[in-house]
């Protein structure tokens, strides 16, 4: 089977509380996956822990066939995510907040070609 994610057993704890219990997720390349649970259900937690903005307490994720730690970060050149809401910079610019999203994907934004 092709999975475009896959986690193993994935956990995190704050201090003494649990936010995300054991969770192994199998994602089929293709499919239609949604994340539907109450508040403080670990639904974020778990996104945060795939796009690797905070670390699993313990387990493992798989993104494309490969372990995150191994093909981080050139693996989120084929992702795109909002989590709750837009992460922009608000003291930059639109020009500048796009700017600093191309250079993460490794593009350069047109008509910047001459610029350092």
């Amino acid at each position: 089977m092709d999975y475009i994610i896959k986690t193993k057993k994935l956990r995190k704890q704050f201090g003494m509380s649990i936010a995300v219990d054991d969770i192994s997720l199998h994602v089929e390349r293709g499919s239609i996956y949604g994340f539907l649970g109450e508040n403080g259900a670990g639904k974020t937690t778990t996104i945060r822990m795939l796009m690797r903005l905070i670390e699993p307490t313990n387990g493992e994720v798989f993104l494309f066939g490969e372990r995150l730690e191994k093909s981080y970060p050139s693996i989120f050149s084929k992702i795109g995510t909002i989590i709750e809401t837009p992460g922009l910079y608000e003291n930059l610019s639109a020009r500048d907040n796009l700017r600093i999203c191309c250079t993460y994907m490794g593009y350069r934004m047109m008509g910047e070609l001459n610029e350092p």
